[in-house]
């Protein structure tokens, strides 16, 4: 603990005085080594065994790296295949031979969205250049540079904002134009110091930059897109896989962890939110030909299949969940974008624990009390699952150095299936047992038993929950405005 405070030092981050922390640590560091261990054998094991595949999964974790560092700022094409398609063309591959030049591109005169993606790729690629040269120190030049190319021909591209700036839905104020440049020096000074001496692991090393940089706010636009490259730079140059922030499942967790590393200088959180899509990609490579089918699969955008089918049958269910909510002043809120999509419904179907957190329940009623409604595979109703998602609850419990903002609910209703037919009904597990029921009658039956949770107070948070959004309405009618948890709305931090 000693060291990793010495690695600390210089930033606003340092690890709280709690008797307990001593476990917190040592789990995150343990967590750290072994996904790190698991990533290095993985990765040989790909080179050395299917060498022609290495190649194709990479350019795959490429193409879902961009379009979804686009989706979670609300940028760039909704449909991975049309990110596919932009990288797949003339001009992104125009910019990779200019780029091996070192030089900018013009800007590009498309549309928006294809634009978006074509500038984050040059970016992209520019951070390869920077990732690979060991040697070389990583200068404040160089987050400029990946601005610019992020930006392209935007008035502000490369240049640090002249105008206060704000995040919407935080508490937090970033630093005014006057005060940033010599921020921004200290943030690049700090982890030169950190890349020589090898004082923190590359995982904790990355959620600092990048949450400090986000806590910097230093562009007017483009923060969280230089964040996620700066961060990648960091775990690609440790020889580590991509971090690939899903807005399906991953946006929620790392919102709240960017809230928390603001708040309270914990970098915990945000590391896990980092471990856990490190583990994703290491599953990749642990069996690539079955992520290469997921990922053909979600570029071909296959309508008729299972997932189309179960989750059809999904949000027709919340739906009517929704309705009895209201009927107890319980509102559900859930956004569209973040339900589970296929890549996520595939793992869980294959048993992997992704955990996706999909939306929230709240109420003006109990201002300090929230369900999150989690996905994952099923437990203890594994014998009635198909391979559906099972659901069941978390309520908001953030401890200081732990990976995890949520815990789970101690929810009358435990785990709930929704069938891929919802005429074959529902099967649920109460804390009376197992029990199948039509959907309507469990809707009625979850709702009714999700009120008695709030008001035992089951559901109440473990600390106040910044900026609680005003829970009105008539449930999914509601469903494009989130802010289920601090910071859901960081668009702006863009």
């Amino acid at each position: 603990m000693a060291d990793l405070q010495a690695g600390l030092d210089g930033s606003p981050y340092s690890i709280p005085a709690l008797a307990e922390r001593g476990d917190r640590v040592q789990a995150l560091l343990d967590n750290i080594k072994a996904i790190t261990s698991a990533a290095i054998v993985a990765r040989q094991e790909l080179i050395r065994n299917l060498k022609g595949l290495e190649k194709s999964l990479r350019r795959a974790h490429r193409v879902q790296e961009l379009h979804e560092s686009n989706r979670v700022e609300g940028l760039g094409p909704e449909l991975l295949a049309h990110t596919y398609e932009i990288l797949s063309g003339k001009t992104a591959s125009d910019i990779e031979n200019e780029l091996g030049r070192f030089a900018i591109t013009q800007s590009l005169h498309a549309d928006a969205r294809t634009r978006e993606v074509l500038q984050i790729h040059g970016a992209k690629l520019l951070a390869d250049i920077v990732m690979r040269d060991a040697d070389r120190q990583f200068t404040e030049m160089d987050v400029r540079n990946l601005h610019h190319m992020v930006m392209g021909d935007h008035r502000t591209a490369g240049r640090y904002k002249i105008y206060v700036n704000s995040i919407a839905g935080a508490d937090h104020v970033p630093f005014a134009p006057s005060d940033t440049p010599g921020a921004m020096m200290e943030l690049v000074d700090w982890y030169a110091r950190v890349r020589e001496n090898r004082s923190l692991p590359p995982v904790l090393a990355a959620a600092a930059v990048h949450a400090w940089l986000a806590h910097i706010h230093p562009f007017e636009d483009g923060n969280g897109r230089v964040a996620r490259l700066l961060a990648n730079i960091i775990v690609g140059a440790a020889g580590l896989p991509p971090l690939i922030i899903r807005v399906a499942g991953d946006r929620n967790r790392y919102l709240n962890a960017l809230a928390i590393s603001d708040e309270g200088g914990d970098l915990a959180p945000l590391s896990g939110v980092f471990m856990r899509t490190l583990r994703r990609s290491i599953k990749d490579m642990q069996d690539p030909k079955w992520a290469l089918k997921i990922f053909e699969q979600e570029i071909q955008q296959r309508a008729e299949t299972s997932y189309s089918r179960w989750r059809d049958s999904f949000l027709h269910w919340l739906d009517g969940l929704a309705a009895n909510l209201a009927l107890h002043r319980l509102y559900l809120r859930t956004d569209p974008e973040e339900m589970i999509d296929r890549d996520g419904y595939n793992r869980i179907k294959s048993g992997t624990r992704e955990g996706l957190v999909i939306g929230g329940i709240g109420s003006d009623w109990y201002p300090n009390c929230r369900a999150y409604l989690l996905l994952n595979p099923a437990e203890a109703l594994f014998r009635w699952s198909r391979g559906e998602p099972t659901l069941s609850f978390l309520k908001y419990a953030p401890r200081a150095w732990s990976e995890t903002v949520y815990a789970p609910m101690k929810s009358r209703v435990v785990e709930i299936i929704v069938r891929e037919n919802l005429s074959e009904g529902v099967v649920l597990r109460d804390t009376k047992g197992n029990r199948g029921m039509s959907a309507e009658a469990a809707a009625s039956f979850v709702a009714e038993h999700l009120s008695l949770d709030f008001r035992d107070g089951q559901a109440r948070a473990r600390v106040p929950i910044l900026q609680p959004a005003p829970y009105r309405g008539s449930g999914l009618d509601n469903m494009v405005c989130p802010r289920l948890s601090p910071r859901t709305n960081r668009h702006s931090s863009d």
